[in-house]
């Protein structure tokens, strides 16, 4: 096989090729326009044909310019391939998690000591991303969602279904009142989750008439910082059981009333096929259901 020469040269290309313009290729690469340019110029002539047409706006491929950016899609994709095959090999010793902000703080950062003191071996990265995840694009290992199954292709499993439960903090609600009868906690004032009306969903299964839930003066985006507002005292949370589950076994938060509003989505492991059985993503995939099994069941308890 003759030598392939200028692979940097064909990489400065490959990347002028996709962005149309010789400064987007500097700046993609982390390189000066000048070293650009030269590294052109030297494929230009190495190939002895034209690859671009320079212009006011950018560039423009010619006809050879155009055949050789197949070649190189296709040549760097199957490297970048490759590289991603091999950091995924099944005795490399880390695992990639992506998961909600939520989980990551409320469940299973707390738990992260009793993972590392039974795999001391195992470095765990998390990626606190709750957007939709290109496993062939990306290095990600793991995703844990809260969803429905849609991943075509990919390998879940459930872990827990979700539910919600009415929650508040102790220095709110009087022991001695609980539980709490529905009329009793649209009385006080309710956290609201942007994203999910559950509180409409409520009233609807207690028979509470949706008009006696008041105004939605406090709205969270992000399940944690709700939480935590029921815990510091302002207001009364629809809060995820297995998010609320060591606030509950702490005594931070108590249950006003035995109301569980089921959701659609559960919580789910998921991942490239075949990779469930790579050796850290199993190791990582048994301590997360042996520790999901253990946790208190805390959620079906409140003072009485």
């Amino acid at each position: 096989m003759p030598e392939l020469r200028h692979l940097r040269a064909l990489q400065v290309f490959d990347a002028v090729a996709s962005h149309s313009s010789l400064t987007r290729a500097a700046d993609t690469l982390g390189v000066s326009h000048g070293a650009v340019s030269k590294q052109m110029a030297l494929l230009e002539e190495y190939l002895g044909v034209l690859l671009l047409h320079r212009h006011v706006r950018g560039v423009a491929l010619t006809d050879a310019g155009e055949t050789l950016h197949r070649a190189t899609q296709q040549g760097f994709g199957a490297l970048e391939l490759g590289v991603r095959g091999v950091r995924r090999e099944p005795n490399r010793k880390s695992v990639t998690i992506s998961l909600s902000s939520s989980l990551a703080t409320k469940w299973l950062v707390p738990r992260l000591p009793a993972f590392r003191a039974r795999h001391p071996g195992v470095a765990m990265f998390l990626d606190t991303n709750d957007t939709f995840i290109d496993f062939e694009d990306s290095e990600i290992d793991v995703a844990l969602r809260f969803g429905v199954p849609g991943w075509a292709g990919l390998y879940h499993e459930l872990v827990a279904d979700e539910a919600l439960i009415v929650v508040a903090s102790p220095t709110l609600v009087s022991a001695k009142d609980l539980p709490m009868t529905p009329s009793e906690i649209v009385r006080l004032p309710l956290l609201h989750d942007r994203f999910n009306p559950a509180w409409v969903e409520w009233a609807d299964l207690m028979g509470v008439d949706r008009s006696r839930l008041g105004s939605q003066d406090l709205i969270f985006a992000d399940t944690a910082v709700l939480i935590a507002a029921a815990i510091d005292g302002q207001g009364v949370a629809l809060a995820r059981r297995l998010l609320v589950e060591d606030d509950l076994a702490a005594g931070r938060v108590v249950r006003l009333d035995k109301s569980v509003v089921a959701t659609e989505r559960s919580l789910y492991f998921v991942c490239r096929q075949g990779d469930q059985d790579r050796a850290t993503i199993r190791s990582f995939r048994n301590w997360f259901h042996d520790a999901k099994h253990r946790t208190n069941d805390s959620a079906g308890l409140y003072p009485r």
